[in-house]
């Protein structure tokens, strides 16, 4: 299926990999003014490149059947969402309904909600389109943001695999109740504050070589060890 991937990220990147192993990948949109590594791998990948949000006419005169967005950080326009000829589609590392917008990893450890990855149709709403198919992952207590991150990521790749060859052949399903939603100022205000030092403190003091600060929790003991690095 000829695609044109807008893309992001590790994940991103992954999947350009993919569709250009299958000689599906006919361009790329990345961010504007991102220097970093995968965006230059993903600018490498394709014959015609663009840097959001210009390319609009070009793209929409490949008449492409697909556009595909991966931890892409804009929200597309309905002129944008009309260009391919089959569906403009997103693959999002949360189970939608459930934490749509950023930092999806995040929110199942701060608030129990399942974690997961989907496959949808993207429309103008907020990762709010019909479902094409979803994984759902496990998280554990002794999970961080970097390992359900891990997890999800491998998921969503794994998913694709299996179930791109035969996408056309998917009936799209509506998500099922109000689920939940994120936007970027909800993560800023994650950082820790000076209430947050007390707890702090005392997991630092009790990280050592072979120790840590020890919980119990449903049954289970964990050890937690902390690493802190000076920014300025």
């Amino acid at each position: 299926m000829r695609t044109v991937l807008l893309a992001n990220r590790r994940m991103g990147v992954a999947v350009g990999r993919y569709l250009k192993s299958r000689g599906e990948l006919e361009g790329v949109v990345v961010h504007p003014g991102d220097e970093a590594e995968p965006r230059r791998e993903l600018l490498s990948l394709a014959p015609r490149t663009w840097e959001w949000p210009g390319g609009r006419d070009e793209i929409s005169a490949l008449r492409p059947e697909c556009l595909f967005s991966v931890l892409f950080h804009y929200r597309l326009p309905p002129d944008w969402l009309c260009i391919p000829t089959w569906r403009p589609i997103n693959l999002h590392p949360g189970l939608l309904p459930y934490n749509r917008g950023r930092a999806s990893h995040m929110w199942p450890l701060i608030d129990g909600t399942p974690a997961g990855t989907t496959l949808h149709v993207m429309d103008e709403g907020l990762d709010t389109g019909p479902i094409l198919c979803q994984d759902e992952v496990p998280v554990y207590h002794e999970d961080t943001g970097t390992s359900v991150y891990g997890r999800l990521e491998a998921a969503s790749l794994a998913m694709l695999h299996a179930i791109w060859p035969r996408i056309r052949d998917v009936e799209p399903r509506p998500q099922v109740g109000e689920g939940t939603v994120h936007r970027s100022a909800e993560v800023q205000r994650l950082e820790l504050e000076p209430r947050d030092f007390a707890v702090l403190d005392r997991i630092r003091a009790l990280t050592l070589r072979s120790a840590g600060a020890e919980f119990r929790r449903d049954g289970v003991r964990y050890r937690a060890r902390i690493e802190i690095e000076r920014l300025s």
